[in-house]
């Protein structure tokens, strides 16, 4: 049988309607290929390199009190490397500085537990620093609060065998102690720490710790030498409120009566100093004073329970 001209004519513009068009879909994918190529090349050429920080760098930023900025660039470098003991060390000294930084005990607490992760880890890879870590171990357990002072001891004492004493090594010794109930063990501790200096709170420390354990004679002499050092008024209000409180218990009333009336002038509107003062005078047996001092303790609180007590009974 013969077709006819136009059944070959049409079958042959088909072919070539069909060879045009793969031509056309792999030329395409030609120059896709081409163009992702280029694209790949130029972004590696021309994408702004990664940083790509040193323990060296942290140190020297270390040195100039940049936290922020170490936290930052150990994040980096410790994604290349999880296990670099000095980034992480640093990394835990600065997340350490932050957190004792903060105002509250919230904002504190992520700073804290970040500084005793990174440090954990870097006393486990390595020894190299482990003194100083052990010493910041310390001080971040005993300001992450009471579940932890046993943790600070532990860390203290590491550093401190080690031959690794900083001025407040025995002060957080201490302290750990007598949050844990052994107020010997911490006034042992309190007064290694006065070889290294007395301060003002130190002193008021040991006065404060010589007074829970009954010790007056030894508190007396300890909170008037901090009394005598120290320019800060919240020391010297507790310096005098815990001698009047002494003085008046051992019937020393013009003594006590210095004390608070010194408070009196420090605090004009503290409830607590013009009470005290009024139980004073009350043992003096003027109760004119005294009821004016209970009635400005009232007035200035009027939940204050001594005050209520005195004068409604």
């Amino acid at each position: 049988m013969i077709r006819a001209y136009d059944h070959y004519h049409s079958s042959s513009r088909r072919k070539g309607r069909r060879a045009v068009v793969i031509a056309a879909v792999a030329a395409l994918v030609v120059i896709a290929g081409i163009l992702a190529a280029v694209f790949r090349v130029d972004r590696l050429l021309f994408r702004p390199r990664e940083a790509r920080h040193t323990v060296a760098e942290l140190s020297a930023l270390w040195s100039e009190g940049r936290y922020d900025e170490i936290l930052a660039a150990s994040e980096a470098l410790l994604k290349r490397d999880p296990l670099n003991p000095g980034a992480l060390a640093l990394r835990g000294f600065a997340a350490f500085q932050k957190g004792v930084g903060e105002g509250t005990a919230e904002e504190r607490a992520p700073w804290l537990d970040e500084a005793v992760v990174s440090l954990r880890r870097a006393r486990l890879v390595s020894n190299q620093l482990a003194p100083e870590i052990d010493y910041i171990l310390a001080k971040a357990s005993y300001h992450r609060g009471k579940f932890h002072y046993d943790q600070t001891i532990a860390f203290m004492q590491s550093a401190i065998d080690r031959g690794y004493v900083r001025p407040d090594s025995y002060e957080y010794l201490g302290m750990a102690w007598t949050q844990l109930g052994d107020p010997e063990k911490g006034l042992a501790a309190f007064l290694r720490a006065l070889e290294q200096g007395p301060s003002d709170i130190l002193l008021l420390t040991i006065g404060q710790t010589y007074l829970q354990m009954k010790h007056t004679g030894e508190a007396v002499d300890y909170l008037l030498r901090a009394l005598n050092k120290t320019e800060d008024k919240a020391i010297e209000r507790q310096a005098r409120f815990k001698l009047g409180e002494i003085y008046l218990d051992q019937g020393e009333v013009f003594k006590a009566e210095e004390q608070y009336l010194a408070l009196v002038e420090l605090d004009p509107r503290s409830a607590d100093a013009h009470f005290f003062l009024g139980e004073v005078y009350a043992r003096l047996s003027d109760t004119v004073k005294a009821r004016a001092e209970w009635r400005a303790a009232f007035a200035l609180d009027n939940q204050h329970f001594g005050a209520r007590l005195r004068l409604f009974k």
